[in-house]
């Protein structure tokens, strides 16, 4: 079950933040948390149904955000 902490990190992770450090600074203020950690307790959230049925574009667009890119290396094929 998503905690009011929970469904605010979640919020503020779904936020667009003009400057780099925007988001980082309101982790701490907000929740006392280093960015590291908050990432950490974010990644646990995003893996769970009670996120995705709180948020579900925005659990979904972090979750794109989250998987790493790969790419065809076609060209290196024979």
């Amino acid at each position: 079950m998503l905690t009011d902490d929970h469904k605010a990190m979640i919020d503020l992770a779904a936020g667009n933040y003009k400057y780099a450090g925007s988001l980082e600074d309101l982790v701490k203020e907000r929740f006392g948390l280093t960015p590291t950690r908050y990432w950490q307790v974010m990644n646990q959230l995003l893996q769970t149904s009670e996120a995705a049925a709180y948020r579900p574009e925005a659990v979904r667009r972090l979750n794109a955000r989250r998987r790493p890119k790969t790419r065809l290396h076609s060209r290196l094929l024979p």
